[in-house]
């Protein structure tokens, strides 16, 4: 692909195929992307005479303006977070002030010096050969990579003979801390924490990290922390959260330098899912190494192999689950350009290095325009312009977007967002915290540890004596053991025969595994047999011959008790953000036709499979503006908890399964932390309710449906189908509360009745 004109012939083309299935181009915009703007050369910087040569010799004549910001920050002596897309040089950024600082040092120098924190081993090993080629080709620095693939012999020589700079990830540091000794002595005494990809570091997983964080300082003297993140909305405060500490912040530019084509393009008669398994074959076989992203692992699977039993593309799936050998015989040969197709959930999101990637496929819109910026970033590199699409269909905030296109390429990066007071968490730090040091008072760590401390004397993990705590070291070490970084539920093992071939965390395993569901892995449909949520073990079994459908769980959540944590007005309404206990059941499931969606056939339990955990949410309660139709006042009271999920998700940049919803015949609608103990988003909610209201309003005014359909008020996760919705009513309500008048305020009641989704 030379230029412009080569890419208006291929969307020529591409449109032509399109319509076709009814579906069709409907915008396009052009990003173009300078160079950043210059800085000093490194001698003008003040750099190390050796570091100075180095850098020219890697190429690097003059710093770009927003790398010697970070130098002249560094020397001040602060923590900073650095925003700046992929592939603009943000990697030169954090690591040239400390290998000046490094060079400067001489042999007095702690070892290591840096720790470098990635979020998977996968990217930490990618960027470890930019890393050595700087350190060790051009000045003599070992650096070193340790995590759980470190053969035994070098973790043996990285602790006898410490690296300049170790490169890890926060799993080897949180496990590492609390169960090695020799881990804990390695890391005495560093100096700098980076935390490169830190816009990952958000929800379940963020506040995890934020506590191996404040774990890991302790060894340190005096650590600053560097964080860099391609798209942050709130780097303050996600720096802050995150450090414990208030950092400066300092912006490169948003993407790296080159032209790239965003292309939307509207649904049409085919399944999203079809369509984007067609767009890829069609990419693919043109010759363009084609990524398409999607946010779950069974629509990973889906959509590949439509790709290859339909279109006859040879495409390969990359997502979490999956064996790590595989995952790296993908992206090596995605690299190399042997396979030119591959179908991935957020696990290629990250910026690993995969060739010239000419085009991203989205058969769904990302809920955050974070995740969209990171997705849309990985294509056009090496000079060549890098093509978009994006699917938009029937879904609330999809038709919004195609009423408002220019409006999606204006938006700002999402707020980044952790819960570091889940307790699921908590527990899980302060049991490593307790291995690490034997004895912690409860006075000498921030309060949620405390109440983390407690609970573990409640449990039989630790020992109290007046303010101190000390482990009772086997359960403690089962604890930490099997806790992961990823999760805060539990987890459900996939059984084959006498066979574990997989896991999934709750509640999302109640909502893949339930009895009856068609569950896919590596490539395979396995029927789920039976989920025993007591043993925490689904029995699955292979399903022969080809499966031309697809199965949606039935179910409802209930909210059992409410704990208020804080209250506020907006407007009449008063919200409460709450710790809130919730009962999910699983009473049945649908089964759907695979290329149109079409349902097939419905099947219900004799008896639900059910679930229960803690979480956060925000609760209101809408008015009843005089609707006697009790059937149609629900109905919009559902219509109005869908739309406010729709709208909450781009506000606060959750995904399809951060957030969840509940309404009630008495007006309450819920919009609560889809996982235990929460993850920070609805907390956002609470905070920004007033612009989630604004986006449902025009959910629901712009619609030209009937009185609800997949444009407005469907969700593909409602609960029980979809039943009882009224865009009408929802508005009425709506607008019920948006124009009430000064003083008007809808008054608290306790929730009554059954939840109606």
């Amino acid at each position: 692909m030379s230029g412009q004109q080569n890419v208006g012939v291929l969307l020529r083309d591409l449109n032509a195929l399109l319509n076709r299935s009814g579906s069709r181009i409907i915008y396009i915009h052009r990003e173009v992307q300078d160079d950043p703007p210059p800085g000093p050369t490194p001698e003008e910087a003040g750099l190390a005479e050796a570091v100075a040569r180095a850098l020219k010799n890697y190429g690097i004549k003059r710093l770009y303006e927003f790398q010697h910001r970070v130098l002249e920050e560094y020397r001040r002596g602060n923590d900073i977070v650095i925003v700046a897309g992929t592939g603009t040089g943000k990697t030169e950024a954090f690591i040239v002030p400390v290998i000046d600082d490094i060079v400067r040092g001489g042999e007095g120098v702690p070892r290591p010096f840096a720790i470098v924190m990635y979020p998977t081993k996968a990217l930490a090993r990618d960027q470890l050969y930019r890393f050595k080629r700087l350190l060790e080709g051009q000045l003599g620095l070992r650096v070193e990579v340790l995590d759980g693939d470190t053969p035994r012999d070098k973790r043996l020589e990285i602790y006898s003979s410490p690296p300049h700079v170790l490169v890890t990830n926060p799993d080897m540091m949180h496990y590492g801390l609390a169960l090695s000794d020799r881990i804990r002595r390695l890391v005495s005494g560093f100096k700098v924490l980076i935390l490169d990809e830190m816009h990952v570091y958000q929800g379940v997983f963020g506040s995890h990290v934020k506590w191996v964080i404040e774990r890991l300082k302790r060894y340190g003297d005096s650590p600053r922390i560097i964080g860099a993140g391609a798209t942050i909305g709130n780097p303050e405060s996600l720096g802050r959260a995150l450090f414990g500490r208030e950092p400066s912040v300092v912006y490169g530019p948003p993407r790296r330098r080159g032209r790239a084509y965003h292309v939307l393009v509207a649904q049409g008669g085919m399944s999203r899912w079809t369509l984007a398994a067609q767009i890829i074959a069609f990419l693919s076989g043109r010759g363009f190494k084609t990524l398409c992203f999607v946010d779950s692992q069974q629509m990973s699977e889906l959509v590949a192999r439509i790709a290859r039993r339909s279109y006859g593309a040879r495409v390969a799936v990359h997502r979490a689950g999956l064996e790590p050998e595989y995952r790296r015989m993908v992206e090596e040969e995605f690299r190399e350009g042997k396979l030119m197709a591959v179908v991935a959930t957020p696990t290629m999101e990250l910026g690993i290095d995969l060739g010239d990637l000419d085009a991203i496929v989205m058969p769904t819109l990302p809920r955050s325009i974070s995740s969209y910026l990171q997705r849309a970033g990985r294509a056009g590199r090496r000079g060549r312009p890098g093509i978009i699409i994006t699917i938009l269909g029937d879904d609330p905030i999809e038709s919004y977007f195609q009423r408002r296109p220019k409006e999606l390429f204006e938006s700002e990066p999402d707020p980044s967002y952790i819960e570091p007071g889940n307790p699921e968490i908590v527990r899980v730090h302060a049991a490593a915290l307790l291995l690490e040091r034997g004895l912690v008072e409860a006075s000498s760590v921030p309060e949620p540890l405390r109440r983390g401390l407690e609970e573990l004397a409640t449990i039989g993990a630790a020992k109290r004596y007046g303010n101190k705590y000390y482990p009772v070291w086997d359960v403690a070490r089962a604890i930490v053991r099997s806790s992961g970084l990823r999760s805060a539920g539990p987890k459900v093992k996939i059984v084959e025969g006498n066979r574990k071939i997989g896991e999934r965390e709750l509640p999302m395993a109640l909502y893949d595994l339930y009895p009856g569901a068609i569950y896919y892995h590596a490539g395979k449909a396995y029927l789920s047999v039976e989920l025993d949520l007591e043993a925490l073990e689904a029995r699955v079994r292979k399903v022969g011959g080809q499966v031309n459908f697809y199965t949606k769980p039935v179910y409802t959540v209930d909210l059992t008790s409410v704990r208020p944590l804080e209250k506020r007005r907006s407007g009449p309404l008063q919200l409460t953000y709450a710790e809130v206990d919730l009962l999910v059941a699983v009473t049945g499931y649908i089964v759907r036709e695979e290329y149109t969606g079409r349902k097939l056939s419905e099947v219900f339990y004799e008896e639900p499979v059910t679930w229960r955990y803690t979480t956060k949410a925000v609760i209101t309660r809408y008015p009843n503006p005089g609707i006697a139709d009790a059937i149609r006042l629900i109905s919009g009271y559902h219509a109005l908890e869908h739309a406010l999920i729709a709208a909450a998700k781009p506000v606060v940049g959750a995904s399809d399964t951060d957030l969840g919803g509940i309404s009630y015949p008495s007006g309450h609608i819920v919009i609560y932390d889809s996982v235990p103990g929460g993850n920070g988003a609805s907390r956002l909610v609470f905070e920004r309710y007033e612009r989630v209201q604004d986006i449902a309003e025009n959910i629901l005014a712009a619609c030209d449906c009937e009185d609800g359909c997949p444009k407005c008020v469907y969700s593909p996760y409602c609960g029980n189908n979809n039943q009882f919705l009224s865009r009408r009513t929802a508005y009425r309500i709506l607008m019920e509360v948006l124009r009430a008048r000064e003083g008007v305020v809808v008054k608290e009641k306790p929730v009554e009745g059954k939840p109606i989704a």
